[in-house]
């Protein structure tokens, strides 16, 4: 199968790629600190710490760059309980592939991350280990509605063999992927065709009014609805991602499901409606507590009615139990890509059947790869149908001929890759953003 080498991913041997583009950007954000030389020597140790196993384990972990000497330079005035503090090491441990593959079992990429910095005599260490990672984790993956800020200058996780990711703060920065480094990756959920296809079908089927005494309008209510429902489907691609299986989901407009050989039909659209009951109660519990602040706490009145703290109280705890439903929902669907063959999907996202089988037979004349989200033409590369896999040929054959259908395949070692039509081409994205790229921060709580 094809592993993808983008327009904007270039062959690499080595991880200096990898730290020649860090120091780039934190050379453009005016940080000095640390020299390439340095970052060199930290990529090296952690990709081969990458190629190891230990006691049967794969080797992962992530790495902050962090000063011990000021590690919270500017700390929240009233910072949460489950906020990220640093834990010292005794002694600094050099960094190197053996010092790596021995702490990184004290870590889990999870929850806490190794602290490192560069000493006085140009030297990289590890110094300490930093917690409470699981918000940040949680948030990303869509587990949580608000993130926390990431601690140090810059963070760098690895994600499997030879396979590593950097960011700051919440941007990534690079990602060296064994033999290529890739330097963007693109948000096809956010813009560009697909996007527009995916939002054009959710429109047609999920709810267009809210309740008769909701407090906003009709396209501000559809308009939020969608967006959760984009998230939904970033959720199951990480969730694939995660079983290292390999998966594909076909999101297709024919209700006579023509040319698919279905094994397993089903109707589930639990999904749907799970996301109508969240939309509605996450705009009940927000302005019930706006209500609650503005007009009685932050005007030093004594009571506030108790039907409207009812309100509050039972939206918040109604919200997360639908929270938890839909956390469950996506797990069920996505282990349905276990099963040989892909799982399809209405524009509704209301499962249809899984083991399905597509019987086009018919092959894409040209098969282009898109540059960027809107697969504008002079950025449009074309590649050869034949290297590709089955299970992206297959998508290919079936997105080629029906047009509205958007094919997403995710590869054992998570890859992802969307197709769908464009103006009588058939598009390919790859290097596709799943997580979230940005930080909402959490709203200011309130004695009650």
């Amino acid at each position: 199968m094809l592993e993808g080498s983008p327009q904007n991913s270039s062959q690499a041997n080595v991880p200096r790629d990898l730290a020649s583009a860090v120091h780039e950007e934190l050379r453009r954000r005016s940080i000095i600190d640390p020299s390439l030389e340095t970052l060199t020597e930290l990529f090296e140790a952690m990709f081969f710490a990458s190629l190891q196993t230990e006691e049967s384990h794969r080797v992962v972990f992530d790495i902050v760059y962090i000063d011990p000497n000021s590690p919270d330079p500017e700390p929240p005035k009233t910072p949460p309980h489950d906020r990220w503090s640093c834990v010292s090491l005794s002694e600094p441990v050099p960094i190197g592939t053996k010092n790596f593959i021995k702490l990184a079992a004290a870590s889990d990429p999870r929850t806490s991350a190794l602290a490192v910095h560069e000493t006085q005599d140009g030297r990289m260490v590890v110094w300490g280990l930093i917690d409470q990672g699981n918000h940040y984790n949680d948030y990303v993956n869509f587990d949580s509605d608000t993130g926390p800020e990431r601690p140090g200058i810059f963070q760098a996780s690895i994600v499997g063999v030879g396979h590593i990711v950097a960011h700051i703060e919440y941007e990534k920065v690079a990602e060296l992927r064994q033999n290529y480094l890739v330097r963007s990756v693109m948000d096809v959920l956010e813009a560009g065709p697909v996007a527009k296809v995916l939002t054009k079908g959710l429109r047609s089927h999920l709810r267009k009014n809210p309740p008769e005494d909701f407090p906003i309008e009709a396209n501000d209510w559809q308009t939020s609805l969608v967006s959760s429902a984009l998230s939904s489907i970033r959720r199951l691609l990480l969730r694939v991602q995660t079983i290292r299986h390999g998966g594909a989901f076909l999101i297709s407009p024919d209700k006579g499901r023509q040319e698919l050989s279905i094994k397993y039909a089903v109707t589930y659209n639990r999904l749907r409606s799970a996301l109508e009951r969240h939309e509605e109660l996450q705009v009940r519990e927000f302005f019930a507590s706006d209500i609650v602040v503005d007009e009685y706490l932050d005007k030093d009145r004594k009571n506030v009615p108790t039907w409207l703290y009812l309100d509050e109280i039972i939206a918040v705890h109604d919200l997360e139990e639908v929270r938890s439903e839909l956390r469950s929902i996506i797990w069920f669907t996505s282990l349905l890509t276990r099963v040989d063959g892909l799982v399809l999907l209405n524009p509704g996202l209301d499962v249809q059947g899984f083991g399905v089988e597509i019987t086009v037979r018919e092959e894409p004349q040209e098969v282009f790869v898109a540059g960027d989200v809107e697969a504008t033409e002079s950025l449009l590369r074309k590649v050869d149908y034949q290297l590709y896999g089955t299970r992206h040929r297959s998508m290919m054959r079936y997105c080629a001929k029906y047009p509205g259908s958007v094919g997403l395949v995710i590869s054992q070692d998570g890859d992802v890759r969307v197709m769908t039509r464009v103006e009588g081409r058939l598009v390919v994205w790859e290097n596709i953003r799943v997580q979230l790229p940005t930080f909402v921060r959490p709203r200011k709580r309130r004695k009650k």
